[in-house]
């Protein structure tokens, strides 16, 4: 398996995993829901804004080098929204069902690492990404009353 292979079977997890979570909240926990919808859009939107700002090159537009993960983009490299995103996905598994979140924690940080030895972000890129999603779901999940 490639790493964009890898890359493309880790993003289609977090495609599946948060809209399934979503099927169950709304059959299983509807109070829950609003939370899980509201707490990473409001994560992911924040994230998006800031990387437009900083629009921080890539490693191949510094490095002059191909990456092993096939991406045309230039710029808006950090934070990681692959590595947020994923994170962000675990820590909302984690109020639902730990141990599937636990499990997708494992693989965001799989993520992470093949983001970085793809060549399409540096380790600060996917530091931060994975940082910001934990800091964002602690606030959002723990600290604003529902």
């Amino acid at each position: 398996m490639t790493l964009a292979q890898a890359s493309k079977i880790l993003t289609a997890i977090g495609y599946i995993a948060y809209p399934l979570l979503l099927v169950l909240l709304a059959i299983f926990d509807r109070q829950m829901l609003l939370r899980c919808i509201v707490v990473p859009a409001i994560g992911f939107v924040g994230v998006s804004i800031f990387r437009n700002i900083v629009n921080a090159p890539r490693p191949y537009e510094v490095n002059d080098t191909a990456p092993l993960i096939p991406k045309n983009t230039r710029g808006h490299s950090f934070p990681s929204r692959h590595t947020f995103s994923m994170f962000t996905i675990a820590c909302t598994w984690m109020l639902y069902q730990p141990i599937v979140g636990t499990a997708l924690l494992v693989l965001a940080c799989a993520m992470a690492v093949i983001r970085v030895v793809g060549g399409v972000h540096f380790p600060r890129d996917v530091i931060v990404g994975a940082i910001s999603a934990i800091v964002v779901c602690a606030a959002g999940y723990l600290l604003i009353p529902w």
